[in-house]
């Protein structure tokens, strides 16, 4: 009996396509395990980062100086309760170690001038290890951060590990120590891998499924299946390039927190997005030697659609300033909202018509002890005399058409006295559900924490804050972005 040559040819063509898929699928899962490791080194290397610039802004540097000049010799200190210095540092590491998850010890690290080598001084390991050799990754780079006395932080890849660090610096902006911490590359890679073995799984799954449905209907198969690749490739790459982009604004844009060091002698910054990127930020901006403006912002929703939303306000902001450096913050805070509408399109539209953003807005002039204040939807916390004064914003956002085009804000003076301090924030803290009922922190509450904790440095109200925003929210997932600016007027 003679084969049929088309069937023979039909068959090949299948076999051919089947074989041409199996290669095709093999390589996207190749390329896709590429990038997962990619993306993993990225997001670790952007998470030790956080932890080590949070720490880098918090922590004096003065005091390491002190316990240098203190014991000066290998092993003196054997006890983390010791040294009250040395206490004080090691909680903030130990602490900071547990509430990130970190497997690899955070690290206070120095150079040792007299012995070339540099040793570690403060570690949040439970075990003390002063002034031993330091053995970890990027040494060289180290060594390279401490000569060239950098205020910014250094992310980098050296010797199988993702070493992170950032200089932590005293009152007069001389860098004391690194705050380093590292992750072993082969903890990503195990990561990494079994995702590729699901992947690989999954793939052989889908091709016994699709080998089947093939050879009953090829050309099927074939629409459907460069449609499904087509939709989940433009669906990946638009979420890839959205978040890179957002990124990158948000880091253009947004100070850092050394930028406050340079205007205010105390300070900290809390800042705790719900995902990547953030739609609160902070915000400041420097007049002249004495007159400066700082803001914190809420913007509508969080992640992507927030980030988007802070990029444009703080743009916005920006622009304002420069424009009328000698405006005070309620006609900033109305030119903001008018150009919020114009941006967004949102005159006369319904949809997208409540997108915009809370802010509160200072303009503090150091040389007159004078502050302004405008808000919207957001208050402003000050510390007076060991009181806490709670000034209101207006009841109506920056953006959006639901209310009058035309809207006007309340500027509130104050004026201040040397050691006062006050605090702006998003209700992303106080909106967190948490405590053994699973209700929210409330504004009640804190108010209470500053109080009892008014007489700390900053960076230590810092520590505070955010260990009771986790204590509270518990295993609960975060609901909201949390941005809380602190200043030492």
């Amino acid at each position: 009996m003679l084969k049929n040559p088309a069937s023979s040819t039909s068959r090949k063509v299948l076999f051919a396509l089947y074989g041409a898929m199996l290669v095709l699928s093999a390589a996207l899962i190749a390329w896709q395990h590429s990038g997962q490791r990619k993306a993993l080194q990225h997001e670790a290397l952007s998470r030790l980062g956080g932890i080590t610039g949070t720490l880098a802004a918090q922590l004096e540097g003065g005091r390491l100086r002190t316990l240098l000049e203190k014991y000066d010799s290998r092993g003196m200190i054997i006890r983390n309760t010791q040294d009250a210095y040395y206490y004080v540092l090691h909680e903030a590491l130990r602490k900071s170690a547990v509430a990130n998850g970190l497997e690899q010890p955070l690290l206070l690290v120095v150079n040792d001038s007299i012995k070339k080598e540099l040793q570690v001084v403060v570690t949040s390991d439970e075990r003390p290890a002063f002034r031993e050799p330091y053995t970890g990754a990027a040494a060289a780079a180290m060594l390279e951060q401490l000569s060239s006395d950098r205020s910014e932080g250094t992310r980098i890849t050296d010797d199988g590990a993702l070493a992170t660090f950032d200089p932590l610096q005293d009152h007069q902006g001389r860098t004391t120590a690194l705050i380093v911490v590292s992750q072993p590359l082969a903890d990503l890679e195990a990561i990494a891998l079994t995702k590729l073995w699901r992947n690989v799984a999954i793939a052989l799954v889908t091709f016994v499924i699709l080998g089947f449905l093939l050879f009953r209907s090829v050309g099927r198969w074939v629409r459907d299946e460069e449609e499904q690749r087509a939709s989940w490739q433009q669906r990946h790459e638009g979420v890839t390039d959205s978040i890179a982009y957002a990124g990158k604004i948000q880091s253009a844009l947004i100070p850092r927190p050394e930028r406050y060091r340079e205007l205010f002698d105390d300070f900290f910054v809390l800042n705790r997005p719900k995902d990547v990127v953030s739609g609160d930020f902070h915000w400041v901006h420097r007049v002249d030697e004495h007159i400066c403006f700082v803001a914190q912002a809420d913007c509508t929703g969080h992640g992507l659609p927030g980030a988007m939303m802070a990029a444009i306000g703080c743009s916005v902001l920006n622009e304002l300033v420069s424009q009328y450096p000698t405006s005070d913050p309620a006609e900033l805070l109305a030119l903001l909202s008018q150009r919020m509408v114009i941006a967004l399109q949102q005159n006369g539209q319904k949809k997208g018509a409540g997108d915009g953003m809370d802010i509160g807005l200072c303009r503090i002039d150091r040389r007159e002890r004078e502050l302004l204040f405008a808000g919207a939807y957001r208050p402003l916390y000050w510390m007076h005399d060991g009181q806490l004064t709670v000034i209101n914003g207006d009841r109506q956002p920056i953006g959006g058409s639901h209310h009058d085009p035309d809207r006007k804000f309340t500027v509130h003076r104050v004026a201040y006295h040397a050691g006062d301090r006050i605090y702006l924030f998003s209700d992303g803290y106080v909106d967190q559900f948490g405590g053994p009922e699973r209700r929210k922190f409330m504004t009640t509450r804190l108010n209470a924490l500053l109080m009892d904790h008014r007489d700390l440095p900053m960076a230590m109200q810092a520590e505070r804050l955010e260990q009771a925003f986790l204590d509270w929210k518990g295993p609960l997932e975060q609901v909201d972005d949390v941005c809380m600016l602190g200043i030492a007027v």
